[in-house]
């Protein structure tokens, strides 16, 4: 993609695929590998070729842009987005014996508080609503173990913190190569496929991070005892940074 700028003018060289991607919504951002960069509300002012397309994909192809306003990174991850980001910086600098204390002080039903903001956020249910009590909701929290992102009705938003979860699972993956290599990962046999996941140690550490950004970014479907339990583990490593 050739590019060229004058001023608040971003535009093609030629208006031809690829297109510029312009998401018509935060909430439904793709953050790329290459974080962090820049975030900007613009405005289209030529419109590339838009067939093909789903209606209403959320997005708009674009030949040209006017970039109108630049906005801080933390916009991405939700209104209380400033904690997701900074906990996405400690990632950068997390050493083994970091991991090794956020994958132990991980308590054992964690993973219930995490579903639990996953079911409200699913059924826009904030977390002053009652608790779950039916059997089959309560059975459907092993659903939502792991998740990183989904769908809902209303709107294309991806998770209470948008693109936040996924952002950090990445940037996790990428520090324990740094710090252990091959051996931050294994490899488990999968209907004849072979997949590369996390170790042990550095999966529950993955863990005890998506659940602190969870209570941190998701306030509005996190339970005030819900939050304590998905950040013990971090506030353990981090404090109240």
């Amino acid at each position: 993609m050739g590019l060229e700028r004058s001023g608040n003018t971003v535009r093609l060289t030629q208006a031809v695929p690829p297109w510029i991607v312009v998401d018509q919504s935060i909430a439904t951002i793709t953050i790329g590998s290459h974080w962090p960069g820049q975030l900007w509300r613009v405005r289209v002012t030529q419109l590339g070729d838009m067939s093909g397309l789903v209606a209403q994909p959320g997005y708009w192809r674009a030949a040209a842009i006017e970039l109108r306003e630049a906005l801080p990174l933390s916009a991405l991850f939700g209104p209380d987005g400033a904690a997701v980001a900074g906990l996405l910086a400690q990632i950068g600098n997390l050493s083994r014996a970091q991991a090794a204390q956020l994958a132990a002080g991980l308590p054992p039903q964690a993973w219930q508080a995490y579903g639990r903001a996953w079911m409200r956020w699913s059924e826009d249910r904030d977390a002053l609503a009652p608790p779950v009590t039916d059997t089959a909701q309560a059975e459907s929290l092993q659903a939502w173990r792991g998740v990183l992102a989904a769908t809902r009705r209303g709107d294309k938003a991806r998770s209470p913190v948008h693109s936040g979860l996924l952002l950090i699972h990445t940037l996790l993956r990428q520090r324990a190569q740094a710090v252990d290599g091959d051996d931050a990962f294994v490899l488990i046999e999968d209907d004849g496929e072979t997949e590369q996941w996390l170790a042990p140690l550095w999966r529950d550490a993955a863990d005890a991070l998506l659940y602190a950004a969870m209570a941190l970014g998701g306030k509005r479907w996190v339970a005030p005892a819900d939050a304590a339990e998905l950040t013990r583990a971090w506030r353990g490593v981090f404090g109240e940074s």
